[in-house]
């Protein structure tokens, strides 16, 4: 492969690489918008259903008010201690209902910024990979070139027909002759 077809090959991998790393990018970013979205709109839920429940709960210690009145029984005592606890236990489960909620938007929220550090950390990766292959792709150019040179000089020193003197063209031998006879 030429050089120029080797550097055309190399920047359309690292256009490759940049494209895949956008879309990976977008696809961490949308998933981070669902994720607080998700996130936002069971906070909301939670908050309605303790609206909800609150209201319920009211209206079932007036009821049990009611029927204590109606029944000639006061608001002290037993009777008050029954609604107090009702009431506190209405509570219980409406701070439960928001510790559901919150703990769960949380998660959600949590798992949308681990979204975006693993898409950060895929940013990061590809970049090395694209310096490695950039780097990668230049060395095989130098390689080309160096081979280039090397078979035109092959070429020119087979058209020239005479034989070099030099030591390193010379077939090898197991003694020192050949060094011998040209430095001698």
């Amino acid at each position: 492969m030429s050089i120029q077809g080797q550097r055309a090959a190399s920047e359309a991998q690292a256009k490759a690489l940049d494209y895949q790393n956008q879309m990976q990018r977008q696809q961490a970013e949308w998933n981070r918008d669902q994720l607080q979205k998700q996130a936002n709109y069971d906070e909301s839920v939670a908050q309605k259903n303790m609206r909800r429940e609150r209201e319920n709960n009211k209206r079932e210690l007036a009821r049990r008010r009611a029927s204590s009145a109606r029944g000639g029984l006061m608001e002290t005592g037993a009777v008050s201690d029954n609604l107090i606890e009702a009431s506190e236990r209405h509570q219980s489960e409406i701070d439960d209902l928001w510790e559901r909620a919150s703990t769960e938007a949380q998660r959600r929220r949590e798992q949308a910024s681990m979204a975006m550090w693993e898409a950060d950390v895929r940013t990061g990766q590809l970049g090395f990979q694209k310096t490695a292959m950039k780097r990668a792709s230049k060395a095989s150019q130098w390689g080309t070139a160096i081979s280039g040179i090397g078979s035109i000089a092959g070429s020119l020193a087979k058209m020239g027909g005479k034989p070099s003197n030099d030591v390193w063209s010379q077939k090898a031998t197991p003694s020192t002759r050949n060094y011998k006879s040209i430095y001698g």
